[in-house]
């Protein structure tokens, strides 16, 4: 059942017009911002090329993206509250149109790595801010269909990134592909500028958590160096135990903060057990998954000999599904529930990834078609109504900590995978260039990593489980 804001009697003739304002600013937002993550992935291989730089580094360039994300997607949530949610998402479109545009113009890889950073900002700005307004701008009854509807938003960004930038690359350079994302971030500014006029606050009066930033941060960037940086393997144990302390503190930090707001309210958010399962089974499962789009484009242009535009038109497969199969999840989270919605994608997820276990260089097309499908699905039936349990299990006083925590887990886990697959790729290949010849090793490093990724949607399949026997037995 299609959503309109106007058939909602709850919403004034103003809130109305906002709500749909809102909706046309997200979905041109949502179209994108999935272009920096599936559209780049296509594009690594010709990057790489041009830089001549290793598979390592290839893997950099998405992981300090996914690590940006992980670190603003939680600041931004809290700077949404202080200073108001749409100037936040109108700052997003700010940061991104230069840092994209600047990503033709740069001399080295480490210029784009750096580059990328700042656009992991940018989009976890808009990301968390748009998706707090959406939940307190929406009837309750709907916000199943709206989160489906944006989400559907993101699925067709996703599908065709992949499609339009491998024909791009080959048509004009990968260069034209981000100068038009820059293009598209300016309109964007322009469209929530004109049409969305209300703003939103929560605590402009309290002290931003400006500690609680840096140590977060910190960790996060230490850890991220301990894992897939450039440095001797002898000095990773210590690196990566320095990550670990610096997370410690910034825990302890936010629990003892009572002055100020902090960017995770633990004292309120730890004992609400449907919020914390819930943002497990996404962190798990973002793990579990993100990095596939990544290995795939290697594998078809390295493995099985695609040009750029028929690995992304292969690739293309899988968000087609997803964006077939949000609305229906949502549709179907506002019907029966969510939770047993969720689980069935949970289902899917993992039967993708045993099945990519068995993939080789010989692999028939049928077979890899079939694994993105089971892939698109599981993402489909799984991220709308986890979203909506994340989103009404916390109080409006919470609403942005709760949607800044939806994008942390979920970038935290895309971070988590693609560390992953960057330290199988080191394991394996080192600091080799990519190609034909080393196409064996790039196969063993998937195998290695889809291991680890089967455990970690194992997870996220149990914590759905947990939280449906919440329901059950009323705990």
């Amino acid at each position: 059942m299609p959503f309109s804001p106007d058939s909602s009697p709850s919403l004034s003739a103003d809130d109305r017009r906002t709500l749909k304002g809102l909706i046309v600013a997200v979905l041109a937002m949502q179209l994108l911002t999935p272009f920096l993550q599936s559209g780049v992935a296509v594009l690594l291989p010709a990057m790489g090329r041009t830089f001549s730089c290793s598979a390592t580094e290839l893997g950099l360039v998405s992981t300090v993206y996914c690590m940006a994300l992980a670190i603003f997607n939680l600041a931004m949530g809290r700077a949404g509250d202080k200073w108001g949610r749409r100037k936040v998402c109108l700052a997003s479109a700010v940061i991104l149109a230069p840092t994209v545009a600047l990503m033709g113009l740069v001399p080295n890889i480490e210029s784009v790595i750096g580059l990328r950073f700042f656009q992991g900002m940018g989009t976890a700005a808009f990301c968390t801010s748009s998706l707090a307004m959406l939940v307190a701008c929406s009837p309750p009854a709907m916000r199943g269909r709206l989160l489906g509807i944006t989400s559907t938003g993101v699925y067709v960004g996703v599908s065709i990134g992949p499609l339009i930038g491998g024909y791009v690359n080959v048509l004009w350079g990968w260069k034209i592909f981000f100068w038009g994302i820059s293009l598209w971030a300016m309109f964007c500014f322009v469209i929530m500028l004109l049409l969305v006029r209300r703003e939103w606050y929560e605590s402009p009066e309290l002290p931003y958590d400006w500690t609680g930033l840096v140590l977060f941060a910190a960790s996060m960037i230490v850890i991220v160096q301990g894992c897939a940086g450039s440095m001797p393997d002898r000095y990773r144990p210590l690196v990566l135990l320095a990550g670990l302390a610096l997370s410690v503190v910034f825990l302890v930090w936010e629990y003892r903060l009572k002055t100020t707001m902090p960017l995770l309210d633990i004292r309120v958010l730890i004992h609400n057990r449907l919020f914390v399962l819930s943002n497990l089974a996404s962190f798990s499962l973002y793990a579990s998954l993100f990095s596939l789009t990544f290995f795939y484009s290697l594998y078809l242009q390295f493995a099985r000999g695609m040009n750029s535009d028929l690995a992304g038109t292969v690739i293309f497969l899988q968000p087609v599904v997803q964006v077939l199969f949000t609305m229906p999840g949502g549709w179907l989270s506002d019907r029966i529930g969510p939770e047993p919605v969720a689980l069935t994608g949970n289902v899917f997820a993992v039967a993708s990834l045993v099945l990519a276990l068995f993939l080789d260089g010989a692999s028939p097309m049928w077979f890899i078609t079939l694994i993105l499908v089971l892939n698109g699905m599981g993402m489909a039936l799984f991220v709308t109504p986890n979203t909506v349990m994340i989103m009404t299990s916390v109080d409006p006083a919470h609403m942005s900590q709760a949607s800044g925590l939806v994008g942390t887990g979920r970038t935290a886990g895309m971070l988590l995978s693609m560390v992953i697959a960057t330290f199988c790729l080191r394991l394996t290949m080192g600091d080799a260039v990519p190609g034909p010849e080393n196409s064996a090793s790039l196969i063993s490093a998937m195998h290695m990593s889809f291991m680890v990724f089967c455990v970690l949607c194992s997870v996220s399949f149990l914590c759905s489980i947990l939280r449906m026997g919440r329901f059950v037995t009323g705990r």
